[in-house]
């Protein structure tokens, strides 16, 4: 391997470079004026060509020069820009932290975490993605988020899941519908039911899918819509009936529109959890949001709703 200049050589050559004057250059970088020729020497040594040409009068950059001193800007800046990432990295008051979601979570859950966070650390900044379960997972991944809150539907190897909650399905209806007069729904009443559902790549449709398929029901759904909440709006203003999870009634004033009732036969349920790379440490940012989020969850009570449990240990 070649021996390379060190950063005290590059900043001196700059120094040299920039002021054209030696003396000067050592004010600055606060040397005697002969230790900084001799760094110099040392320096053009070691790449073994002149790096100045000197007269008594004036020092300019030889041809060599004149092709180390941009590359030699390029390495500093660089450098700096490392050294305060790393240290940004370190304190969560400055750092940075990229969280993905699911909608429902962004919506219901991350929003007094994020009030909290962000007032004990102003300066810090915060990302928020919303997307689709398989996308969102597929992002912690790539190093494209920190943490991701979603919900658990199959092991992963690559993925430590820490639960946060546990909610059920419900199914929901328009307020007049024949169905709403019901006490006890089972997936079998749904059969031949206008249905509004939720997009393929939903993590709410896989559970659904599967409950329906169980219980017989075959037919296609009449929306297919990328967000639970527009599931729940669409049900209100008598779009068909659907099954969507607590979360999502969670908002008085939405679930006020729509007749509910625990679906049955089977019960249906998910977990939702914190994400992150097993084995990988956590910026001191996403760390400490981490935090936040856990302490807030603990003195939730997500309106009472009996759907929904908190399971943070």
């Amino acid at each position: 391997m070649p021996i390379l200049p060190s950063v005290r050589q590059l900043e001196i050559f700059l120094a040299v470079a920039r002021l054209q004057s030696f003396s000067r250059a050592a004010e600055l970088t606060h040397m005697s004026q002969s230790a900084l020729s001799q760094a110099v020497l040392q320096t053009e040594r070691l790449l073994g060509t002149r790096l100045f040409e000197r007269t008594k009068r004036s020092v300019k950059l030889s041809p060599a020069g004149h092709t180390l001193f941009p590359r030699a800007e390029r390495i500093l800046a660089s450098l700096e820009t490392a050294v305060s990432e790393t240290r940004s990295s370190s304190d969560p008051c400055n750092g940075r932290v990229t969280i993905g979601c699911l909608s429902l979570i962004a919506t219901r859950v991350l929003p007094e975490a994020i009030r909290i966070f962000r007032t004990c650390y102003p300066r810090a900044s915060i990302l928020v993605r919303d997307d689709y379960l398989d996308r969102t997972v597929e992002s912690l991944k790539r190093g494209d988020a920190d943490l991701a809150v979603a919900s658990f539907v199959k092991p992963d190897a690559a993925i430590a899941f820490e639960p946060i909650l546990e909610e059920k399905f419900y199914f929901i209806a328009p307020l007049r519908h024949p169905l709403a007069g019901k006490k006890r729904v089972t997936w079998r009443d749904l059969a031949g039911v206008d249905f509004v559902g939720m997009l393929q790549d939903s993590s709410v449709r896989a559970a659904v899918d599967r409950a329906r398929i169980d219980a017989g029901i075959f037919q296609d759904t009449i929306y297919q819509v990328g967000r639970v909440t527009s599931v729940v709006e669409i049900v209100a203003q008598g779009g068909g009936v659907s099954v969507v999870p607590a979360l999502a009634l969670s908002n008085r004033a939405l679930r006020q529109q729509v007749h509910f009732r625990l679906i049955t036969g089977p019960d249906v349920s998910r977990t939702v959890g914190v994400m992150k790379l097993r084995g990988a440490s956590l910026s001191a940012s996403a760390e400490e949001f981490r935090r936040v989020l856990l302490t807030t969850l603990r003195g939730k009570k997500l309106e009472q709703f009996p759907g929904i449990k908190i399971v943070v240990e």
